[in-house]
């Protein structure tokens, strides 16, 4: 079966269309210019700008032009992940779809319903001739990295008060709160031993192979995961007495990562060595589904640069004490304070560590930041400081929540669940910019984001698009506005 022949087709055609397009952060310019084409062929006014932001507007229908206007949000980027087998180019290929009982999944790569799924429905609804009152779709860039959409968008071309995001990736579900989020990197000076007898040594590989991955605030609390980062710090740690020839994982400071690499050397008469097989073992069972890879090295070259026991250590001892995962919880359950470290690799003369922090609540976040500044100091680790993206906190007073949720509780005899989210959505930098409005997320159900096996839930994307109907239709507007 295509893709287009599923229900809702008039969403589904919009999906494949725009999968067809690369839309990697950074390279959103041709998703755009589909966009401003797709306007102009319904004569739809559109603004755009430098950063290939897109705001298109749909005047109202005649009978609700004293309605207030209605906006919807979602970003036009997308993160770019595949698996090694996979020889995909982000940069000019498209996304191969498959679909798979009630799924919709990508051939070896990232899927792109974070955030594609959001596009679709705008499209669908810019293009339908639903009864409606003025309505605004706002297409942001660089969601995944930056964040300059929304730190960019002209705010006054928005005219809405009321702004759903289509970014929540949970049906059933409504983001009422976003963290705040930290990103730095951690650098590390490498020093090499001078004269090196190889003799003395023996050069071990441990390899961490395509973990699950995912979003590092959506599934930073599934303990399932697992960082091999971190992982493999933790055996490197249990040995003792090494020396880092060579570390690597590549991955995302957002994005939990799949993989990790070291080749190390030791002693020869490290007898800890013996006795490592059995926690790499418990690692495997417990989050892998490939072999972790741990073998003795043999016939290297006497001229390899091995690095000293004291830069060695001092990443050792940063990555082993640094505090990962899900961290605090509410009352609700809901977790408020996380840390992600998301890569390291060896650049020109150093060591980089790449990680994040998110938080809603305040004081935790200050508690950490300073725990974290003391053992950055005693690792003698250089920071640069990347970025921070602004969460924005619940208002339960919301009339759009409160509206919404009856709404959905008036279609499926449920209430939303209320979510506090230590994902980062564009909702924080509108209400900042943009003062007293309302701003919420929905969206249908995805899975496994920021990695090559995202999902979209078929019917889940049915239900969310009547959902989205609804909103804007006649019965409920009347209770609303």
């Amino acid at each position: 079966m295509n893709i287009e022949n599923i229900e809702p087709k008039e969403v589904f055609k919009y999906f494949k269309e725009i999968s067809d397009i690369p839309r990697n952060s950074s390279n959103e310019e041709g998703i755009r210019n589909y966009i401003i084409n797709f306007a102009n062929k319904r004569n739809l006014k559109y603004y755009t700008d430098e950063y290939y932001n897109i705001i298109v507007t749909k005047e109202a229908d005649e009978k609700y032009k004293e309605y207030d206007t209605l906006a919807f949000q979602a970003h036009l980027d997308m993160v770019c992940e595949k698996t090694n087998a996979s020889e995909h180019d982000f940069n000019k290929d498209p996304i191969k779809l498959i679909i798979d009982e009630d799924y919709i999944k990508a051939d070896n790569t990232t899927l792109g319903a974070d955030n594609g799924a959001g596009v679709s429905i705008m499209l669908a609804l810019l293009d339908s001739d639903i009864k409606a009152p003025k309505l605004e779709c706002i297409f942001t860039v660089q969601e995944e990295t930056t964040m300059i959409g929304a730190k960019k968008i002209d705010v006054n071309k928005i005219t809405a008060k009321r702004i759903i995001s289509l970014d929540c990736g949970k049906e059933g579900r409504m983001v009422i709160s976003s963290a705040d989020c930290m990103e730095w990197y951690g650098k590390v000076d490498i020093e090499y031993e001078d004269n090196v007898d190889l003799n003395n040594y023996n050069i071990y590989k441990l390899e961490y192979p395509n973990f699950k991955g995912g979003h590092s605030g959506g599934n930073i609390a599934d303990k399932d995961r697992g960082n091999p980062i971190k992982l493999g710090i933790e055996i490197l740690n249990k040995i003792g007495n090494i020396k880092i020839i060579d570390i690597s994982s590549n991955g995302k400071v957002n994005v939990i990562p799949r993989e990790f690499k070291v080749l190390f050397a030791t002693e020869k008469n490290n007898s800890k060595i013996e006795n490592i097989e059995k926690t790499i073992i418990e690692q495997k069972l417990k989050f892998s589904k490939e072999n972790i890879v741990f073998e003795k090295i043999e016939n290297i070259k006497n001229n390899i640069k091995i690095m000293n026991e004291k830069t060695s250590k001092r990443v050792i001892n940063f990555i082993y004490n640094y505090k990962n995962g899900a961290l605090s919880f509410d009352k609700n359950n809901n977790y408020i304070l996380s840390a992600n470290l998301g890569a390291v690799n060896i650049f020109d003369g150093y060591i980089r560590i790449d990680y994040s922090l998110r938080s809603n609540d305040i004081k935790l976040k200050e508690e950490y930041i300073e725990n974290l500044n003391k053992l950055v100091k005693d690792n003698q680790i250089e920071i640069i400081w990347s970025q921070e993206l602004y969460g924005f906190e619940p208002n339960y007073e919301s009339s759009l929540i409160n509206n919404v949720n009856k709404l959905y509780e008036k279609i499926t005899d449920k209430k939303m669940e209320m979510i506090i989210t230590q994902g980062v959505l564009e909702g924080g930098f509108f209400k900042k910019r943009m003062g007293e409005i309302d701003y919420i997320a929905i969206g249908p159900n995805t899975y496994d984001v920021h990695s090559p096996f995202e999902r979209l839930s078929i019917s889940s994307m049915k239900r969310t698009w009547e959902l989205v109907k609804e909103i804007v239709e006649l019965d409920f507007r009347e209770k609303y506005c």
